[in-house]
């Protein structure tokens, strides 16, 4: 499953709209990959983060990328 959310996307509805994605394609043998890009800051413990790890749990799925993919004039590559 690939994934978008543009930075300036509402993210309140996004993790709603993701949750709905999920259910419909769900099933317990299912091995679902869910890829993409989602601008959320996982540096950081946030609201965002918190709130999509926890829908995300509902499925027993979790993030397993917790580093910078892109560098910018504000941002901090380790």
């Amino acid at each position: 499953m690939a994934v978008y959310r543009a930075p300036t996307g509402n993210f309140n509805l996004f993790p709603n709209r993701l949750d709905d994605i999920i259910k419909i394609l769900y099933k317990v043998d299912l091995k679902l990959i869910k890829c993409g890009d989602i601008n959320v800051d996982y540096l950081t413990d946030n609201d965002k983060k918190r709130k999509l790890d926890a829908m995300l749990l509902t499925y027993n799925l979790s993030a397993l990328v917790h580093f910078p993919t892109r560098s910018q004039g504000y941002s901090v590559l380790q």
